[in-house]
């Protein structure tokens, strides 16, 4: 059925065309001006079945300057590549002397300011199967900024340069500025270009020189092996004086090319020449004097060579003579019919863009409109060159497809992927550009391939490049190979992941087994789906001895099927190769127990927690278990476990904490500590809001607490991150034994507290802030009632705070930060509970109750140890017991790297620095009975690490002078201003 319709479809479409252009070019450059000087006559053809009225060219060069739609996306991504370059180092196209059939004709710039696109009228219309010709004369000149072109010094990348006819197609005429985002497209045509340059330049172009001396022999590395021109390929004659230098120092070489959309140039004098061959493609290699290593010795030559044989194996046989491969100016590469700009010769590099090739040049989709066509296209096939024939190792080393897929389910669950078909320029910015088009593009063929299988799979594309090659291609084209090719209606597939962005999520549902006459069992599964996305899923099911397989297809929310296995059944699966994209596989299993099918139970991976390090998985819930110990004075030795889980590091974290106190001295007569704590299930999954639940009971404090976090972002590159959340907590204390006295009263809160925080860059500086709001209720002096066992005093309070940071470079080693930080607590009738007031040196009590070594009296890190935890007025030099109910304060610090191993596990950076802090407060316990504003000043030194995941540091500061020496760390009432002091902490200032 789906046959018939395929047929009566393809019988109803209009017949393919494609217009026919023919260029003849003479050009000659100037380079101290940079000046590509030309001319070029274009014969026209329609035959498409429309009259046409304008003819219109595409003017490249003129993206590379201010004015621009590509200045202007620049400046709007916050970028500053041409939007502020001068005269003679922009890049330019300008055209002159224009005739059309005959008559001049006047430019029109339809996206003016924007002049990459120059239309013209014709002076008649011209009729399907006409032809016209145009004249032209032009200057391109590329820019010394390089962006898929540029100059520098005698290097000249001109990928774009003279003035390509626009493609017009089904669709009409296919104007189009240039954008950073998106690329190319063309009519395919002839070439013959007659290029005039000093003569020691070595040039690699589009096609093959018919006559003149391209340099290649000169540059030769192997003078022994001969340099194959391939001038006869195209049978077209060549005037005896074509090739005549027309001046003295300069040369003429003779180019052709045909069946090309583009042509495309590099050349420089310095330039190595190697060359080699594939069957009966020669291939030219040209690389930088340094490339010695990296592109000689046939490295290059050997790895263009490898992806052409795998190209052909993968789609076809190449139509045209030869390959060029040139080590640009820039970095990354850029793909030109025969030709490759690479910034290296990485096989990687050389196989995506010689796949443009393929995929762009033979295949020619509009790059702009639907990228995925080339880009996610070609970075597929490089991708399954080393899934078969490349780097292979275990699972969890190396496999390019669930690093992909994973990547792209995190931008899919965070709700930043939008639909693989955009217009390249319509994406929010350019990082979620390139992560839809190359990434999730190349997603999208994996998915296809899981659907219709390896062997199908090869046969659409093989089928597809047969049918389409030299041709322009789409979506709908490539569709329809593979619909006829699988004998599939691949429609709702195209549209989820080419038009939408959908999510899939299956799980197992009820499960009954039973065990047959013939001793075999039957086992019924039921498959919910629970997102919108529709995938072919496996399900298995496994016995002690075998297991048994089936394909689930359709979009039915609940599907049944029975599996037959030998043995009892133990399992139950769905999508253990982990391949239909499915967000939560939490509930892709069951297990059976005693009593039969119980609740899901999905697959879990137990380690030893190492602390430094979280294992995720894509599959399974990472459980990490560890053993604990720390000390106060009050439980003396505590000895616990932890046990940390987390489905692929952001769902169902759950922590679960136990101690025992060894010390026999609580009020309450318990030894017992726990600390519960579960954040982001996955059934209460928002894209970016994160939600957390804690309960907690030890060391003479107890709470629960409910917090929701959203995060915003206007754009991924760049511009502010910011975070707006609320929590509900309750925490009070019941042994006053654990509690630091200086800092707690023995009270119990109540608050609710919303916050909104955001960093961002603005130029050099790294900047960020936040706001804080919160209020509740307070209760304290516990005492006996009239009608109650208990009463005690309450009022409700309001606590407000504010911070700013910003943080710069000084030279290429230094740093230089500032902080400022304001805050005001208030109660109804008196003070509050002393654990909400504001502390001179640092963060306040209930910012360190996650921290065993400094939250109960006389810890670890308490006393003389002189711990620091940055927060509140972060005056470093003052006691941790030192506090205020209103504060304003600034924290400057400067710091300059003066040992850098950034190999090393340990001391990776050593810096030195020097700071000041600086508060005014509402009361404090002044220095000879005056004094509101606080300081101190010194020196410090800081060690940053990276142990596993985890990079910290170890910060020793100084605070060399304190302005209230009796209240200092470790002071007394005979100290002085200047002293030694120290503080330790393990995380950065702000």
């Amino acid at each position: 059925m789906l046959l018939s319709l395929l047929v009566l479809l393809q019988a109803a479409a209009p017949p393919y065309w494609q217009q026919q252009v023919s260029y003849t070019i003479d050009a000659s450059l100037d380079e101290p001006t940079g000046m590509l000087r030309g001319s070029q006559r274009v014969a026209y053809r329609n035959h498409s079945p429309d009259t046409l009225t304008s003819i219109s060219f595409h003017l490249y060069l003129n993206a590379f300057r201010p004015g621009s739609r590509w200045a202007a996306a620049d400046s709007a991504e916050q970028r500053r590549r041409f939007n502020d370059l001068a005269d003679p180092d922009f890049g330019l196209n300008q055209v002159a002397n224009v005739r059309i059939m005959g008559s001049i004709v006047t430019p029109e710039y339809p996206f003016a300011p924007d002049s990459t696109i120059v239309r013209f009228r014709l002076p008649r219309p011209l009729p399907p199967g006409g032809s016209l010709d145009a004249e032209l004369d032009w200057l391109a000149r590329p820019s010394t900024v390089p962006r898929r072109q540029g100059r520098r010094g005698r290097a000249f990348d001109f990928a774009q340069w003279y003035p390509r006819v626009v493609a017009y197609d089904k669709h009409g005429w296919q104007e189009h500025p240039l954008y950073p985002a998106g690329e190319f497209y063309g009519d395919f045509g002839d070439f013959t270009v007659t290029l005039d340059v000093p003569d020691d330049q070595v040039i690699g172009a589009t096609g093959v020189p018919l006559c003149g001396d391209p340099g290649w022999e000169r540059a030769n590395q192997y003078p022994d092996r001969p340099v194959e021109y391939r001038r006869t390929f195209y049978p077209v004659a060549v005037d005896s004086g074509a090739c005549r230098p027309k001046a003295p120092g300069r040369k003429t070489i003779v180019w052709r090319a045909e069946q090309v959309h583009h042509f495309a140039l590099s050349m420089r004098p310095d330039y190595r020449y190697e060359g080699g061959r594939w069957g009966d493609v020669t291939v030219h290699t040209l690389y930088q004097p340094g490339d010695e290593k990296s592109w000689g010795g046939n490295v290059a030559v050997k790895r263009t060579e490898v992806a052409l044989e795998w190209l052909d194996s993968v789609f076809g046989k190449y139509p045209w003579p030869q390959m060029t491969n040139v080590h640009r100016i820039e970095g990354g590469g850029t793909e030109f019919p025969m030709m490759m700009h690479n910034g290296s010769a990485s096989q990687k590099l050389i196989l995506h863009e010689g796949g443009h090739n393929y995929l762009m040049g033979i295949l020619a989709n509009n790059e702009w409109k639907e990228g995925f066509l080339d880009e996610g296209f070609t970075s597929y096939q490089t991708a399954l060159f080393f899934q078969e024939r490349g780097v292979k190792g275990p699972e969890d080393e190396f496999d390019e497809y669930r690093v992909l897929e994973r990547g792209i389910l995190e931008f899919d669950l965070d709700g930043w992927s939008e639909p693989t078909s955009f217009v390249s320029n319509e994406y929010r910015d350019f990082v979620t550009y390139n992560t839809m088009i190359y990434s999730r593009g190349e997603l999208f063929f994996h998915q296809l391939r899981e659907i219709v299988g390896p062997a199908v799979m090869k046969q659409i594309l093989r089928t597809y490049y047969d049918r389409w090659q030299l041709k322009h291609v789409d979506e709908g084209a490539f569709r329809q190979v593979a619909e006829e090719v699988s004998k599939r209606d691949l429609a709702g597939f195209f549209g989820q992941w080419l038009h939408r962005t959908t999510l899939y999520d299956y799980g197992v549902g009820q499960v009954r087994s039973k065990r047959r006459a013939d001793g075999q069992w039957v086992s019924r599964v039921e498959v919910r789906r629970h997102e919108s996305g529709v995938f072919p899923v496996d399900v298995v099911v496994r016995s002690k001895s075998d297991s048994a397989a089936v394909r689930v297809e359709g979009p039915a929310e609940r599907t049944w099927v029975e599996l037959v296995t030998r043995g009892k059944p133990k399992e139950v699966v769905i999508d253990p190769r982990t391949r239909s994209h499915d967000w939560n596989m939490t509930n892709n299993r069951k297990t059976r127990g005693w009593l039969g099918w119980g609740g899901l139970n999905g697959r879990r991976a137990v380690y030893l927690d190492r602390f430094f390090s979280t294992r995720t998985y894509r599959d399974r819930t990472a459980d990490a278990l560890a053993p604990l110990v720390w000390y106060n004075e009050a439980g003396g030795v505590m000895l616990g476990a932890r046990s940390r889980s987390n489905y692929l590091g952001r769902f169902n974290q759950v922590t679960y904490q136990h101690s025992v106190a060894t010390k026999d001295c609580c009020q309450d007569g318990t030894a017992n500590h726990w600390l519960f704590r579960v954040k982001n299930p996955t059934w209460a999954y928002r894209p970016r809001l994160s939600t957390q639940f804690e309960a907690l009971h030890f060391e003479g404090r107890e709470g629960v607490a409910v917090s929701l976090e959203q995060q915003t972002k206007g754009h991924l590159g760049f511009g502010p991150t910011t975070f707006k959340g609320a929590s509900v907590r309750w925490l009070a204390t019941y042994d006053a034994d654990y509690l630091d006295r200086a800092l707690y009263d023995n009270a119990g809160t109540v608050e609710g507290t919303w916050w909104i925080r955001s960093s961002a860059r603005r130029g050099v500086w790294a900047m960020a802030g936040s706001v804080t709001t919160a209020g509740g209720v307070e209760y304290r002096n516990r005492g006996a009632g009239f009608d109650a066992d208990a009463r005690y005093d309450v009022q409700p309070y309001l606590r407000f705070s504010a911070e700013a940071t910003a943080k710069r470079p000084l030279g290429k080693r230094g740093s230089l930060g500032v902080r400022v930080f304001g805050g005001i607590v208030e109660g109804k009738n008196s003070d509050p509970v002393r654990q909400r007031w504001f502390f001179l040196s640092g963060a306040d009590p209930y910012q360190q109750l996650g921290n065993p070594f400094v939250r109960s009296r006389a810890a670890l890190l308490t006393d003389d140890v002189h711990f620091h935890t940055p927060g509140g007025a972060n005056v470093r030099g003052m006691a941790r017991d030192v506090a205020v109910t209103r504060l304003a304060a600034i924290n400057v610090e400067a710091d300059r790297s003066v040992l850098a191993r950034p190999r090393a596990a340990l001391f990776r950076d050593t810096r030195l620095a020097l700071f000041g802090d600086l508060a005014f407060t509402n009361r404090f316990f002044s220095y000879n009975g005056v004094g509101r504003v606080v300081g101190d000043a010194g020196a410090g030194v800081r060690f940053t690490h990276r142990i596993g995941q985890t990079t910290f540091v170890t910060r020793f500061d100084f605070p060399l002078y304190v302005s209230h020496p009796d209240r200092a760390i470790g002071g007394a009432d005979d100290d002085g201003s200047f002293r030694f002091r120290w503080t330790i902490g393990f995380s950065p200032t702000f």
